[in-house]
């Protein structure tokens, strides 16, 4: 056994939890072969999975996308459902920091669109390159 892994009472070998954070956020969890994504309640967050409420829909070993903060459709598997709640295990690890970042934020020179892409095409628009440009 694993000197970091922790045995249960059956004798099985478990790692520690990773730090859990409390926090109130948003998420959109998608279910495969469910049309649209469905809006939860984050209630606890860490590195390796989130509980979320609202989850009376959501089925135990079912694989789902959680997209929460600057995360975009993290796959996750739900491990339990109860009382409305739902813990769910990321397939990978993530920074619980960018779950928390309210938008996503281009970094510094990334450019959302070609420079070289028209900005108008019809009419007296077709002069205009910025809005503070002479």
């Amino acid at each position: 056994m694993d000197d970091s892994a922790i045995p249960d009472a059956d004798g099985r070998a478990h790692l520690p939890r990773a730090e859990r954070h409390r926090v109130m956020l948003g998420a959109l969890i998608e279910r495969f072969g469910q049309a649209g994504a469905t809006r939860h309640r984050v209630r606890d967050l860490s590195a390796t999975g989130v509980r979320v409420d609202q989850a009376e829909r959501l089925q135990r070993g079912a694989t789902v996308l959680v997209t929460v903060g600057a995360l975009a459709a993290v796959g996750a598997t739900v491990v339990w459902v109860e009382q409305g709640a739902a813990g769910l295990r990321f397939a990978q690890p993530i920074d619980p920091n960018d779950a928390r970042a309210k938008t996503f934020v281009a970094k510094p020179g990334a450019s959302t669109r070609p420079r070289d892409e028209a900005l108008a095409a019809a009419g007296w628009l077709t002069h205009i390159r910025g809005a503070y440009e002479r």
